[in-house]
């Protein structure tokens, strides 16, 4: 009886704190190569040699990923790879633009004059469980001296329908070489 009550206390620490355990990373299904696929959606692109991902247009600061563009030049919704991930198949999305963040810009967006009023989404609850794991802080605090680390393990991909402005956009957390979240996120 005493060890139950030990390992519920244990397992009752990490939130009361406000340090929950990550949450399972999203299932990503794998599509061959050249699936047309909707915006805000995520698949796995095994078996696809670089050079046919179209051109090179960013290396995020966390080590080891790249993004290609399939039709650079193109200002409609068209593929995007991003490689770099621990099972060796490229990710694919569908954007009209594609930008990386990191957790350290992240953090000055969410915890800075503001922040309250950014949407929240899965992606947002994935980082605060990445971020008490890596850094030990409780959630809506900032990492503090471990943010380098988060830069080097972490980035935030914020995907676009169309270029301009829209009050919509999808976004997808890796981390550690995994998709940890995916959401939609909206402005209004």
């Amino acid at each position: 009886m005493k060890r139950r009550i030990g390992l519920l206390i244990m397992a009752a620490l990490p939130s009361a704190c406000g340090m929950a355990p990550s949450a399972p990373a999203p299932q990503v299904a794998e599509i061959g190569f050249g699936t047309a696929l909707p915006f805000g959606e995520v698949a796995r692109v095994c078996d696809v040699r670089e050079q046919d991902l179209g051109k090179l247009v960013e290396e995020p600061a966390a080590r080891g990923y790249r993004l290609f563009d399939s039709q650079p030049g193109s200002a409609g919704p068209r593929s995007f790879y991003i490689t770099g991930f621990a099972d060796d198949c490229a990710r694919q999305l569908t954007a009209a633009n594609v930008l990386f963040g990191t957790p350290s810009v992240y953090e000055q967006l969410h915890y800075g004059p503001g922040g309250e009023n950014l949407p929240i989404a899965e992606t947002d609850a994935a980082y605060e469980a990445i971020k008490a794991s890596v850094c030990g802080v409780g959630k809506g605090k900032p990492c503090g001296k471990r943010i380098g680390t988060l830069d080097k393990t972490a980035f935030f991909v914020n995907a676009y329908e169309r270029l301009g402005q829209t009050a919509r956009w999808s976004e997808v957390l890796v981390h550690d070489g995994a998709v940890a979240a995916v959401a939609m996120k909206s402005a209004d």
